[in-house]
């Protein structure tokens, strides 16, 4: 090609990607300047990193028209005079590369439908389920030296626990560990597992770019004021512990004489913030175009906003086992330190709030993100039914989660309220009940001694 279609190549993108996973080749490759059948080199006038379509740029049009979103790497090389670009199109992950909807591949020396040949696209759609978002090379042909520029592998390996290396032990250690890969060439291939674990700089990742998390700190309850606001460009598992200390910096910290020492409390507990926090970076759908993980923090409560729908259902947060569409990169944050994986974080964070006696998380499903409210201080007298329904279920969870029955008396320490309180405690049993959030452990038991579990129990 030495002519600059921007459809046609966004067509040919997604053909070469779908064709390289069926050839088994990590890349392939569109390029400019090379004469078909002759393969003499003629050069090219097209400079695919200055063209624009509309007000984007070439390479940001066509990104945000690829779904999944696949790494597309621009190369220009001289032969003489004679300039070549070569565009290296990384294989899909998941499903079939489309572009503006429609998913291509080569048949030959011609463009396709992937969808006029059923054979291909069977074939196709079981080699993407093989592969995953953390595996796809975002950056190729790196020398040793630019992985140390682009990448915190010092701090990396620290937050791993391994001891400072030498550059080829450090670089040998990464590729054990695949978040690079040696591509037999003199270089290395670096994976968007090691972009998300330490990037100097996401905004240079072609894919990635938008993906760092941002926190907005609000003066008031609404959005109409907004105090200050941070965009995270950085890989999250080496800069969540910064993340965090600086969203906590911002609930309305106060200092208490603890056993004589003077200690920094919060109005929602850190390890509740910091579970939430860790599960909505690390099960975000990448796939996704636009934001990464939003906080937003209100005097009142903190919201953590992370892209894609929930694997499971939201009123199954508590108990369902753990389920992740980013595992390599939830193995990683957990080596780390940063979280569990073994489902447990939100019960963490739940059992913390409950013993502060927190109103209860809000956790929601809307459109394509998933949306986690953590609340500070309110007593019971100012909480809506359904906020002590949803307090009522999610401590019935808990009980359930540790082989014991929610009880009257169990729910009113939880509520914080005294024992005389026990009849405004059984109108919250009974609301939870009408809504099917919760039963009897026996329907025939006696009002004394009654004890409940969740609908699904």
């Amino acid at each position: 090609m030495n002519e600059f279609q921007p459809e046609t190549i966004g067509k040919y993108v997604s053909a070469l990607s779908n064709s390289a996973i069926l050839a088994g080749e990590d890349c392939g490759y569109l390029v400019f300047g090379v004469e078909d059948g002759t393969h003499e080199i003629l050069g090219t006038t097209v400079r695919l990193a200055h063209e624009k379509v509309g007000n984007d740029t070439f390479l940001h049009w066509l990104n945000g028209r690829l779904l999944p979103r696949v790494t597309v790497d621009l190369k220009s090389v001289f032969f003489g005079s004679r300039r070549v670009e070569i565009l290296a199109v990384a294989h899909g992950y998941q499903q079939p590369v489309k572009f503006n909807g429609t998913a291509y591949i080569r048949i030959d020396t011609s463009l396709h439908p992937l969808s006029s040949d059923g054979d291909r696209e069977r074939a196709l759609w079981q080699a993407t389920s093989r592969f995953s978002f953390e595996q796809a090379v975002v950056q190729s042909h790196m020398p040793a030296s630019q992985i140390f520029e682009k990448f915190y592998v010092t701090e990396l390996l620290e937050g791993l626990g391994i001891a400072r290396q030498t550059v080829a032990g450090a670089v040998e250690y990464l590729a054990q560990e695949d978040l690079i890969r040696d591509n037999k060439q003199g270089g290395f291939d670096a994976t968007n597992l090691l972009v998300l674990a330490s990037s100097k700089d996401m905004r240079t990742i072609s894919g990635l770019e938008r993906k760092g998390a941002r926190v907005i700190v609000y003066k008031g309850k609404s959005k109409t004021e907004a105090l200050r606001e941070i965009h995270g460009n950085k890989g999250y598992g080496v800069t969540f512990n910064a993340l965090l200390d600086f969203v906590m910096e911002n609930l309305n910290p106060k200092e208490e004489m603890q056993h004589g020492k003077r200690v920094t409390v919060h109005t929602i507990p850190k390890v509740a913030v910091r579970e939430i926090l860790a599960n909505g970076i690390i099960h975000q759908d990448f796939t996704i175009s636009g934001d990464g993980p939003v906080v937003e923090v209100f005097p009142d409560r903190v919201k953590i906003i992370n892209p894609g729908k929930p694997l499971i259902p939201v009123d199954r947060f508590i108990d369902a086992p753990s389920t992740s569409r980013n595992s390599r990169f939830g193995h990683l944050m957990r080596r780390m330190g940063i979280c569990e994986d073994r489902g447990s974080g939100v019960d963490r964070a739940l059992t913390s709030i409950e013993r502060e006696i927190l109103p209860p998380p809000l956790f929601q499903q809307i459109e394509n993100s998933t949306v986690v409210t953590l609340y500070g201080p309110k007593p019971f007298a100012d909480m809506t039914k359904e906020e002590r329904v949803r307090a009522c279920y999610q401590h019935a969870c808990l009980c359930a989660e540790k082989n014991e029955q929610m009880s009257n008396g169990s729910l009113r320490v939880r509520l914080g309220l005294p024992e005389k309180q026990y009849p405004q405690v059984s109108i919250v049993i009974a609301d939870a009940r009408e809504a099917n959030l919760i039963r009897a452990l026996d329907e025939d038991q006696a009002k004394r001694n009654a004890r409940y579990v969740p609908y699904w129990s």
